[in-house]
């Protein structure tokens, strides 16, 4: 067949499919954003829709539930559990708005709930059991909507669940290929059919054109997915290891080596995801398709590991079961918190003498820890009390997600506690380590300048080696100082002087004086990288991709400085000094983000400092009421247990009628 052949007989294909699909409706819908409380894409209520709005106010106004239904056809392969989560996350859903959503081809359905609202499981599935599906069975659209508004009103009243009254409806609603539709689509597909042999003849006579772009996602909008997964799947594995780590304490690591595997894996994963990340911002950048490539690589990279996290959360929840021992929990917590308390006149002490005696990254990222150390014990302790009162009201999922809320919040006062008394011995230790580099820089001076004969390699590393110790003896003799960047300055000019001497001398010196220069830089990089750590880890909420991506690849060649510093001392060094220099733009660019923090909105509770305090540390939600909240003031507890975005979702329910 000839090509052109081929053309017609494509296009009529196309035509003839089109036209035939005219004839029925849309197959599959998506998850999409909900604007208004009904929505029905296949015409399933059928004039009924004022009993339906009247029965979603009645529960709006009794129960303080704003239900949205939503009809489609299809779930278009997705699990309706899945789809109703994530129409329920697009639509900005908050602690008292809840989907049911109705696939009538399908012949499935689900419903989604925030955790925190006050409807137990069981609770929801007599409702769906009693009210919805009895009247779905039937093909009562509008009837199981009305029920299930009904029946959520009920529930809330301390009420028996209404039997619906069915109506029944038409099997498949928008199915098309019945009555009066029928002869209107086929004169509809009549009609294209007769268009396309017009469509053909102009398909022949065209010149040929490029293939039209091919439809998806644009980069920008790729950008936006993969630096908000990045943020997430970090934030979720801070939880998670934190979490992990109290389960190992009580059960041992033999019971939860599955956990840590699992950690392990997504966390090489995250990484990796964070190393491509960093590819995107180098000079010169990578072009478009190039680019689209790594987004879309970053995004499968979090995927996996979200989903590796998810696998096992439902059973690690089951291991530390909060619930049956909240009690002995919130004992606990009260312990830690009057320890961490006992803690704060030393850790004021160290700060004051870190003010009197230096300056620079380190120093600033810890200027505030104690005051926000304070304000994260107060929020536990007033979310310790609320767990108290949630177990006498016999609400113990409510008591068991102030737990960890309050297990966030102390663990965070612990961090911030501990990050001053290690900043302080830190920026001790590289200062006394900077007398002994001048000393090492001095010696290789000295080496250098005897060198013969001199090249302009030599000679560039002799100038900067001198102006930095010019720069280090200048800060030592200042009031205040930042030992952490005159050790740094000193590093880069002796590397460069080794580099350039290496000719003269033997392997067994240069691995000699590496090894002298890798404790040093050793010491640096811990200290960088555990200070942007502790930082980021404790402002989580208003810290983006861009500082995490850089900590994760200084974390990474930090490892490799530690895994070749006994085999390889030349090849540990520039790995340590790495990742210094990317722990310190970590840390520098995490402190930007803080100080451009605006926070989100918190409702009615005001602005306190504690508020303010525990949402810049990740721990509450903002106040828009987005679908992971876990409403505490004007703001929602963080999920904060161990798993991804699918331990931090909704409570789903539903099944096929």
């Amino acid at each position: 067949m000839s090509r052109p052949a081929r053309a017609v007989a494509a296009a009529l294909l196309a035509v003839l499919t089109g036209g035939f699909a005219l004839s029925g409706p849309a197959w599959a819908d998506g998850p999409m954003r909900l604007d208004g409380q009904v929505t029905d894409e296949v015409g399933a209520l059928d004039g009924r829709e004022g009993e339906v709005t009247a029965a979603l106010d009645r529960l709006r106004a009794d129960g303080g539930l704003q239900l949205f239904v939503v009809y489609v056809r299809s779930f278009d392969g997705t699990p309706a559990q899945e789809w109703a989560d994530r129409t329920a996350t697009r639509s900005d859903f908050g602690r008292r708005d809840a989907v049911l959503a109705v696939a009538t081809h399908d012949r499935s359905y689900a419903y989604a709930f925030d955790t925190d609202f006050p409807l137990t499981d069981a609770q929801l599935d007599v409702v769906a059991t009693v009210a919805i599906e009895p009247a779905l069975s039937a093909n009562d659209w509008a009837g199981a909507a009305i029920a299930a508004a009904d029946g959520y009103r009920a529930v809330l009243a301390g009420q028996a669940i209404p039997s619906p009254r069915i109506q029944p409806g038409e099997p498949d609603p928008g199915g098309g290929g019945r009555g009066a539709g029928t002869w209107i689509a086929g004169a509809l597909c009549l009609l294209v059919v007769a268009g396309g042999v017009v469509l053909v003849l102009w398909l022949l006579r065209r010149r040929r054109r490029p293939p039209p772009a091919p439809a998806g996602p644009s980069t920008a909008e790729l950008t936006t997915r993969a630096n908000d997964l990045l943020v997430e799947l970090d934030n979720d594995l801070r939880a998670s290891e934190r979490e992990l780590a109290l389960a190992t304490g009580r059960y041992g690591a033999e019971a939860t080596a599955a956990y840590t595997a699992a950690l392990e894996t997504a966390r090489q994963d995250v990484a990796e995801a964070f190393r491509l990340r960093m590819t995107l911002d180098e000079a010169p950048g990578p072009d478009e398709a190039t680019r689209r490539g790594t987004l879309e690589e970053i995004i499968r990279r979090c995927t996996a590991a979200d989903g590796r996290l998810d696998a096992e959360s439902e059973a690690f929840d089951a291991l530390r079961d909060l619930e049956s021992r909240v009690e002995a929990e919130v004992a606990e917590l009260a312990e830690r918190r009057s320890a961490a308390q006992a803690r704060i006149p030393a850790a004021s002490a160290a700060l004051d003498a870190v003010r009197g005696r230096y300056v620079g990254p380190l120093a600033t990222g810890i200027a505030g820890n104690v005051e926000q150390a304070r304000q994260r014990l107060e929020f536990a302790g007033s979310v310790a009390g609320q767990a108290g009162e949630a177990v006498a009201a016999g609400d113990r999922p409510r008591a068991a997600l102030a737990v960890r809320a309050a297990e966030e919040a102390l663990a965070q006062a612990e961090t911030l506690l501990d990050a001053v008394v290690r900043g302080r011995a830190d920026l001790d230790a590289a200062r006394a380590a900077i007398d002994t580099l001048v000393a090492e820089v001095e010696s290789d001076l000295a080496a250098a300048r005897a060198a013969q004969p001199a090249n302009p390699a030599l000679a560039a590393a002799v100038t900067g080696a001198e102006q930095a110790l010019a720069a280090a003896r200048t800060a030592v003799a200042a009031p205040t100082t930042d030992p952490l960047a005159a050790t740094a300055r000193l590093e880069t000019a002796d590397a460069a002087l080794d580099r350039a001497l290496a000719e003269v001398r033997d392997a067994a010196e240069r691995a000699a004086r590496a090894r002298t220069m890798l404790d040093q830089a050793l010491v640096a990089a811990r200290a960088e990288v555990a200070a942007a750590g502790d930082y980021i880890a404790t402002r989580r909420g208003a810290v983006a991709s861009q500082p995490r991506a850089w900590l994760a690849q200084a974390q990474q060649h930090l490892a490799r400085a530690e895994a070749l510093a006994v085999s390889d001392p030349a090849a540990a060094l520039p790995e340590a000094q790495r990742a210094g220099q990317l722990a310190a733009e970590a840390g520098r660019s995490a402190q930007s983000n803080v100080d451009q923090w605006t926070p989100p909105g918190i409702g009615g509770g005001g602005g306190s400092d504690v508020l303010l305090g525990v949402l810049l540390g990740g721990i509450l939600s903002g106040g828009g009421g987005g679908h992971r909240s876990r409403g505490w003031g004007g703001g929602g507890f963080r999920g904060g247990g161990f798993g991804g975005s699918g331990s931090r979702s909704r409570r789903t329910g539903g099944g096929r009628f």
